[in-house]
């Protein structure tokens, strides 16, 4: 992630359009072509066949049938495999392609709009053949395509099997929601929303009246609730100050857990509980990620 957000940060600074398209691989793990893989990697045939699976319905069970597509979902093993079937995808000079496992991202960079398309397109068009070759499945409509740019252009459209790829103003790669103009405004108010929705379902664990200990209180906003908005923050950090208050919802998580009066100042929270406030947090994960 941190690499294509480079190649359009450059491009952003130079004037450029990036021209990107985020691919999405229909059912990448549940259709996984095992002939295919095993042409590239025959030491790992066992590891794919002779495996089984039945359908369970209250106390009733099927008769067991052989897989014959697909691999094995949460197996460590997976993505690894995934990368090997997917290691001789055509990479052309024009574009660069991001990859981490079915997470696909298609970069193209030119003066205007029409040269990164061209190049796009090109680019598609091979991918295209080698996704036939190796039954793989391409879903335009969940796929998009958003031109990083501070210039307006009339939007030129790539296509997948002469289907439009959908025209976005925002893109989500990696866990990572990404605008136009790369101001990480959409990404950071999702990640509020998530927090929301997380905080709402563990609130009676950590809220006011609870009997559970500061310290496990502590532990749980710090394992479950931290880890969702410093996921990216080396890369959303650099986002204005107004996108960056949005995220200060655990001020209110912080007040909550030891019942503090309106009175007490946020500062003297973070000093006495031994929490960071957004701004520390993010010089600290910049300068670890730069060194």
């Amino acid at each position: 992630m941190h690499r294509i957000t480079n190649i359009i940060e450059k491009a952003l600074e130079e004037k450029q359009v990036c021209s990107t398209v985020f691919l999405d691989v229909a059912q990448a793990f549940d259709k996984f072509w095992h002939e295919g893989l095993n042409y590239n990697a025959e030491i790992l045939k066992s590891y794919l066949t002779e495996r089984f699976f039945r359908i369970n319905q209250g106390d009733a069970y099927s008769e067991l049938k052989e897989i014959k597509v697909g691999i094995p979902q949460g197996s460590v093993l997976s993505p690894v495999l995934y990368l090997l079937y997917t290691s001789d995808l055509p990479k052309l000079e024009n574009s660069i392609i991001g990859m981490f496992a079915d997470d696909t991202a298609i970069l193209a960079v030119g003066s205007g709009n029409e040269e990164p398309a061209g190049k796009l397109q090109t680019t598609i068009n091979e991918i295209q053949k080698w996704t036939k070759k190796w039954h793989i499945q391409l879903n335009e409509s969940n796929s998009a395509h958003i031109n990083f740019t501070h210039r307006r252009f009339e939007h030129i459209s790539v296509t997948i099997n002469s289907q439009k790829i959908p025209h976005a103003k925002t893109a989500k790669y990696l866990g990572m929601n990404s605008d136009a103009k790369l101001l990480w405004k959409a990404h950071v108010k999702n990640k509020r929303d998530e927090l929301g929705l997380r905080y709402e379902k563990m609130y009676w664990l950590i809220e006011r009246d609870s009997s559970l200990s500061l310290h496990n209180k502590i532990l749980l906003y710090k394992q479950i609730l931290k880890p969702i908005w410093t996921y990216g923050i080396r890369l959303w950090g650099c986002t204005k100050q107004s996108n960056i208050d949005i995220i200060r919802f655990h001020n209110k998580v912080f007040r909550n857990i030891v019942n503090s009066p309106w009175y007490i100042r946020n500062n003297d929270l973070h000093r006495d509980l031994e929490v960071d406030a957004v701004s520390s947090e993010i010089q600290r994960f910049a300068q670890k990620h730069e060194e």
